[in-house]
């Protein structure tokens, strides 16, 4: 009979509520970056939960958070009219093989492989983003109705990479898939973010599903429940008031910027674990 031991894994109860108030103003933030907050979560937990949990148990932690802000997002952005549905559910096909090739990786490779391999993307993603803000790089402001095979090939192609992300590191993929759809498909900021935060919901709850099937069938991975049971409510009340205010008040330099400097220090926070932890 499935049971949730509310025991938090041996974690202090202090812990969970610092790390509950950090998961709420990332939530706040993250849900108007088309991003599931993945890139802050992990490190958060990673620096709050070592070492009595692994980042194998954290992955799907982070999952689950992301997945309700991804979920929040996309029904406030889609309310605004800002979500391409045929483009975001083509995308997302070649994204849950991603998945899988992700959820392999983490579950087969060490600890300190999984957290260098995730402070590697961040540093890049952070690094692109920052340089197109300091070109002031023009986005575009129309959305194209109808997209050449190159293109559509080319977004599988990502798109095959974000699944790869997702599932590896419990992030929601936006990192990825924001740039793609805004560089290669060639999308306004906004409906960018809304068409991102589609796809990043529906690659997030495939991820979880193949963790939580990894745990059934013995393998090394340890869902927290309750854990989860704390946070998540707390990231979807957050993640709903942010995406509706950051709609209305926030601009589009002011999001990337936010994005940009939310990436730097999470990557800085990964370092700091695998130097010390």
């Amino acid at each position: 009979m499935f049971t949730i031991d509310m025991a938090f894994g041996g974690l202090e109860t202090e812990a969970i509520i610092i790390v509950a108030v950090l998961f709420a103003i990332v939530a706040f933030f993250y849900s108007n970056l088309g991003l599931g907050g993945g890139q802050l979560y992990i490190p958060i937990m990673v620096l709050a939960f070592s070492p009595l949990l692994p980042i194998k148990d954290i992955v799907p932690l982070s999952l689950s958070c992301a997945f309700v802000t991804m979920l929040t997002s996309t029904y406030t952005h889609g309310r605004k009219g800002l979500v391409d549905f045929k483009l975001g559910a083509y995308l997302s096909l070649a994204g849950l093989l991603g998945v899988v090739i992700g959820v392999l990786f983490t579950v087969n490779a060490a600890d300190t492989v999984v957290k260098a391999s995730f402070t590697a993307l961040l540093v890049i993603v952070a690094t692109k983003m920052m340089y197109d803000i300091y070109k002031a790089k023009q986005d575009a402001t129309t959305c194209p109705a109808e997209h050449s095979r190159k293109t559509m090939v080319a977004g599988l192609g990502v798109s095959l990479i974000t699944g790869m992300l997702v599932g590896s590191f419990g992030i929601g993929g936006g990192v990825v898939s924001v740039p793609l759809i805004i560089y290669v498909f060639k999308f306004e900021p906004r409906r960018a973010i809304g068409t991102s935060a589609m796809m990043g919901a529906i690659l997030t709850i495939a991820a979880f599903a193949a963790y939580a099937l990894e745990q059934d069938v013995g393998g090394s991975i340890s869902i927290h429940y309750d854990i989860m049971l704390v946070l998540v409510p707390i990231v979807f009340v957050f993640a709903f008031i942010g995406s509706r205010w950051g709609l209305e008040k926030l601009k589009t330099r002011v999001v990337k910027t936010i994005f940009t400097g939310g990436v730097y220090l999470a990557a800085a926070g990964m370092i700091y674990s695998l130097l010390f932890a």
